[in-house]
């Protein structure tokens, strides 16, 4: 077993241990490593005396079929395999204490017995007892074998019982953090727990820890991220971290809105849950995008703490953050409270929305020169309009300050002395500090899955259509619980049937396609942009719906009066570039311009009306202008109809469809 790190500081990194290097299939290792032990004798060192107290516990084990047992089995993290047998999703072979323990049960059984009886003499230079590395296996191996402790090695497990004095955990809590576009690991939202230490209140819950699972990533690229993690070229591993940095960096630096769900465990359960944890920082999972990522593997180390809930069984295809909540959620009695932590910059945008166009223009003001609480307009203000233009400026500050490096939240702010003492002379308390809130409930949003079955005309000819895509939101859809204009589609797959000709045609195929539309402002200037990569029908040339492969960028800006304004607009200049054998010189390249405007009518209805114009002076010399409006009526959370025209140059095309999230 390789030494797990000592524990450091509250302000450090998880005082967990390096993982070994696995850089090859597990199947190639395990061949290897049973070569290597056939002559050299074994890797996963047995005591080398049989002990007759462990071979009794042994063949109780195995006459209570203990390896069959559900809890069992969720501890080293096994899965029925599609041949009737079982294998563990973890992949480091630290986690295992036999050779066969991936694949086999019944072995890892017997070896974790015979191996909490190792002479603690025997063990290399910090290298832990088993009892220590495998503490939770421990706990209910004792449990279920009434093993007697004074026929045990008294093993040492001063690095874990230093660990947890330092986490005292009373309570757990799930968090969930809002979606952010503009980081291709967060786009679908994060999940992560939180151990609530015994003794802190709602005000100092920044200074508890937090456990988080995440792809050890080496690339910014978007188009490497989505390759790496599909295939499962990342390494997954658990952390631990102080839980004011996830604040810091989600809630403050990114503007996420995070949704707290303290979970109803028993003290038993939540020690079951931390010594497993323990085990889990020796190992590595390989990390995959749509099943084993951060929200399904939340999801397994909660069944090993109450293994009377089946939370991670029913996914199929994937499994996403708000899939997490969701599940939770319609667990009966484990939500024991909901609480919204609004962003630094959604409480400042609940501050700005009252505020008319004079006042905000001061606070722009502000933020450029603090000198402007001396000048006219500021001074004319009334007393509750300065407070609110003033907590305003602090919200700003706080979210600039927070976002520095090398915060320390014992610490406070820089906050400049004259605004300080001008709010304090106001003497005046704003009575509309209540929370709102400005992200719906993850558990509200419509299901991560979306099936399209529609029937529409292209030129005077009829045809079917299907479309499937795994994930996200499309920016038609019923936007409850998810980012507000904004689009994540991955693996959006479209098909027709033309009756006409009777051909199968593919009309789209999408690995991304991406919208964010962010309102611009003044103090932060947001951009607007978007990114689709893929395979498309060509349009605008009689090619019997011949494809091509097109990728296009897009950066601009989006107006919105304020936060409830039910109408956006938008304009973007767009980059564009075509590769097929139907075109000249085999591709062709250009740009143009796109914009548009969206209306929500509530939350069940949408318009979209929007227009773009592209020309190619590269390759095969082109340009087309295309029209675009869309209506979508949500009767239910999971189902929409839409009903769409579109006009592309001289051709006209109608849809209409149904659409199902599940």
């Amino acid at each position: 077993m390789y030494p797990r790190d000592a524990l450091i500081s509250l302000f450090s990194c998880p005082p967990f241990p390096k993982t070994s290097t696995l850089r090859y299939p597990i199947r190639i290792i395990i061949s290897f490593l049973t070569l290597v032990s056939l002559l050299c004798g074994p890797l996963w060192a047995q005591p080398s005396e049989t002990n007759p107290y462990a071979e009794q516990l042994v063949q109780q084990a195995l006459k209570k079929q203990l390896d069959q047992k559900r809890q069992w089995l969720l501890l080293i993290h096994y899965k029925e395999t599609w041949l009737g047998g079982y294998e563990s999703e973890a992949d480091g072979m630290d986690f295992f204490n036999s050779p066969d323990g991936k694949t086999d049960p019944k072995a890892e059984l017997i070896a974790t017995i015979r191996n909490f009886f190792k002479d603690p003499e025997s063990l290399k230079p910090k290298e832990e007892h088993p009892q220590c590395n495998f503490a939770a296996r421990y706990k209910w191996l004792k449990r279920e074998l009434s093993i007697d402790p004074g026929q045990l090695p008294n093993a040492e497990c001063s690095r874990l019982t230093k660990w947890l004095t330092q986490l005292e955990p009373q309570s757990v809590t799930l968090i969930f953090s809002s979606f952010y576009m503009n980081n291709p690991a967060s786009m679908f939202g994060h999940t992560f727990l939180r151990i609530d230490s015994k003794g802190k209140t709602n005000h100092t819950q920044l200074s508890n820890y937090g456990v988080n699972y995440a792809a050890t990533t080496d690339t910014q690229s978007m188009l490497l991220y989505v390759f790496k993690g599909l295939f499962g070229y990342f390494k997954g591993t658990f952390s631990v971290f102080p839980y004011y940095l996830k604040v810091q960096e989600y809630s403050n630096m990114e503007s996420r809105d995070l949704w707290e769900y303290q979970l109803n465990f028993t003290p038993d359960q939540i020690d079951t849950l931390m010594l497993h944890i323990w085990e889990l920082g020796a190992t590595h999972f390989d990390y995959y995008y749509f099943q084993e990522n951060c929200s399904y593997h939340m999801l397994t180390v909660l069944e090993v703490a109450n293994p009377d809930l089946e939370l991670s069984d029913d996914f199929f295809i994937s499994v996403q953050p708000v899939d997490t909540v969701k599940i939770l959620t319609e667990q009966e009695g484990l939500i024991s409270k909901i609480t919204y932590r609004p962003a630094i910059l959604s409480r400042m945008e609940r501050k700005t929305d009252q505020m008319k166009d004079a006042e905000k223009d001061i606070l722009y003001d502000l933020v450029e020169n603090t000198d402007a609480i001396k000048e006219d307009p500021y001074q004319q203000l009334n007393t509750p309009q300065k407070a609110l233009v003033l907590d305003a400026y602090l919200d700003y500050l706080e979210y600039k300050g927070l976002g520095k490096e090398g915060f320390d939240p014992k610490k406070p702010l820089r906050i400049p002395h004259a605004i300080l003492l001008e709010r304090s002379k106001l003497k005046y308390k704003r009575q509309d500090t209540e929370v709102t809130q400005f992200s719906a409930p993850p558990e509200t949003a419509h299901g991560t899955d979306q099936l399209r079955l529609g029937v529409g005309v292209n030129d005077n000819e009829v045809f079917q259509e299907i479309a499937y895509h795994p994930t996200l939101h499309d920016i038609m859809a019923r936007e409850v619980g998810y980012k507000e204009d904004s689009q994540f589609l991955f693996l959006d797959i479209v098909a027709r049937y033309y009756y006409e000709s009777k051909k199968y045609r593919l009309e789209r195929f999408r690995l991304l396609d991406i919208i964010s539309l962010t309102p611009y402002e003044p103090i932060f200037k947001k951009p607007s942009w978007k990114i689709n990569l893929g395979v498309d029908t060509i349009r605008d040339l009689d090619c019997d719906y011949c494809n091509s492969f097109k990728g296009n960028i897009g950066y601009g800006y989006t107006y919105k009066p304020n936060h409830r304004s039910p109408y956006i607009l938008f304009v973007m200049a767009e980059l564009e570039a075509e590769a097929s054998d139907k075109l000249e010189d085999d591709h062709r390249a250009g740009g143009g311009v796109s914009g548009g405007l969206f209306i929500n009518f509530g939350e069940n209805w949408k318009l979209q009306l929007s227009a773009e114009y592209k020309r190619f002076p590269l390759g095969n010399t082109s340009e087309y202008v295309r029209y675009d409006s869309k209506l979508r009526f949500s009767p239910a959370k999971d189902v929409d109809l839409r009903l769409e025209y579109q006009r592309f140059d001289q051709k006209d095309q109608g849809l209409f469809s149904i659409n199902l999230f599940f």
